[in-house]
């Protein structure tokens, strides 16, 4: 008897430390966070079941107030100001705690493979161009960029939280902090002038498979389901675990758009990978009740792979043109110009940066003076030997005029490709191929290797074009 009452004791007790515990925040909900501005931003925890949990934001004094369910679960929508602070916000379900030192600002996403992940200090033998200024200055962006970046944690089930904090851009904070993320933060600041919140989730050599759950992948058409669920695979190529383990702990927080930067990982299914970008979108923009979401992402760089003369890099460039007209309200920067043959990590984080941040101007908060993003393809027309190439995203015409274009490739009816030169048209927003090996051109191609020297097409705006090809000739190489 004596026994069993002393188990009855420690059960009450448990329960006791169960229905007593003080309000809780996920770590994305924290100290040095940036709300995005003038919308019904989403804060959210845990109490004890049934209790009534008060939110209140300094900016506007007001009570934001829900009950948390019966597992302890709770959500208010507070109203946030236009950009500023710093704030504190107070949440109480009984006994208060206060978030400290909040900004309001705009808010991304940013994910990936390792592109992505390339902290500003670079890798180990790799640096990233204007890393060490962009350091030594990062403190003057104390009150301007705040960054949290989400551990490595795969899960075979949906995360509620992680293990994270936000941190205060300065020299000891800064070299972790993604440098593709840090440089578009560093350039919407400085246009804007309003704080930039960066949430960085991204995984070195990840498929884009793991970025989306279970369902979603099963519904890809051609999709290897047992190959990409095999439990002695990495979890970086595993559907859903990266979706459950880097996704769902963050996909309450309210944000103005998505930077995607992966690709490389996916160039031997690079058919499907148009489907499962749209696929990951649609979901992710579903999980953030956001349909409208911007979706902004990376043409991967050129890099010499199997080999300078295979064309898998640009078969899924390609591919990643082809998602562009699949996913509404999306946006693709190119970086034909900066690739390395022999690392498939670009050290110009600064420029992938600076053009990401120029398209979320122009595409998201209205900047109409400059194009979006580097000539694309519109329109082939083969007539008198050459080929016409005319070019979307170059409003102010093409460059350079006054020499040779290289890196353009012409072909006959026998598929067999030559080395061509290309000259900007007079009416400057086209280029006519030519060469004298293919007097009767069908196709013609342009930076469609793995790797090329002297690509130096580009707009008025030193954005470089988009690789591309008029054939379909896969078997071609």
């Amino acid at each position: 008897m004596k026994k069993n009452f002393c188990i009855l004791l420690l059960a009450m007790a448990a329960i006791a430390i169960q229905t007593n515990g003080k309000v809780r925040l996920p770590a994305v909900v924290g100290d040095n966070m940036v709300l995005q501005q003038q919308c019904a931003a989403n804060l959210w925890g845990w109490t004890d079941p049934g209790k009534t949990v008060t939110v209140t934001p300094s900016w506007d004094q007001k009570n934001y107030s829900a009950t948390a369910d019966n597992k302890g679960n709770w959500m208010v929508k507070v109203n946030t100001p236009k950009a500023g602070g710093p704030y504190t916000i107070t949440v109480s379900d009984g006994e208060p705690l206060t978030i400290e030192n909040v900004l309001v600002g705009e808010v991304w996403v940013c994910s990936g493979q390792s592109n992505m992940e390339m902290p500003v200090k670079g890798y180990p033998g790799q640096p990233t161009d204007q890393g060490l200024i962009s350091i030594l200055e990062s403190g003057k962006y104390s009150n301007k960029i705040r960054f949290i970046t989400a551990p490595r944690r795969p899960s075979d089930k949906p995360e509620t939280d992680m293990e994270a904090q936000w941190m205060i851009a300065s020299p000891a904070t800064t070299p972790e902090c993604s440098a593709t993320a840090y440089f578009f933060a560093k350039n919407l600041t400085d246009i804007l002038g309003v704080p930039v919140g960066i949430i960085t989730s991204s995984w070195g050599g990840s498929r884009i498979e793991p970025w989306m759950d279970m369902k979603t992948a099963s519904t890809i058409e051609g999709l290897d389901m047992a190959t990409r669920t095999d439990p002695s695979r990495p979890a970086k190529q595993r559907i859903a675990q990266l979706y459950n383990g880097l996704i769902w702990p963050i996909k309450n927080f309210t944000a103005k758009g998505f930077l995607w930067y992966q690709g490389e990982s996916n160039r031997s299914n690079y058919q499907q990978y148009p489907t499962l970008m749209t696929a990951m979108v649609n979901l992710w923009r579903q999980i953030w009740n956001a349909p409208e979401m911007p979706f902004y992402y990376v043409q991967i760089a050129p890099y010499r792979n199997e080999g300078r003369n295979d064309i898998s890099g640009p078969l899924l460039i390609e591919a990643q043109l082809k998602a562009l007209k699949m996913i509404p309200h999306s946006g693709m920067i190119p970086t034909t110009d900066i690739g390395n043959e022999f690392c498939i990590h670009p050290a110009q984080k600064d420029i992938v940066g600076l053009r990401l941040a120029n398209l979320a101007l122009v595409d998201t908060y209205g900047f109409t003076s400059v194009p979006a993003t580097g000539p694309i393809m519109k329109e082939v027309k083969f007539e008198k030997g050459k080929a016409i190439v005319t070019f979307d995203y170059a409003p102010n015409g093409l460059s350079p005029i006054n020499r040779p274009i290289e890196g353009f490739e012409l072909a006959g009816a026998d598929k067999v490709f030559y080395p061509a030169t290309g000259k900007v048209s007079k009416s400057r927003n086209s280029v006519e191929v030519s060469c004298k090996e293919v007097p009767e051109p069908v196709a013609v191609r342009y930076a469609f290797r793995n790797y090329m020297d002297g690509l130096t097409l580009e707009n008025n705006y030193s954005f470089p074009a988009f690789p591309f090809r008029s054939d379909t000739w896969d078997d071609v190489k």
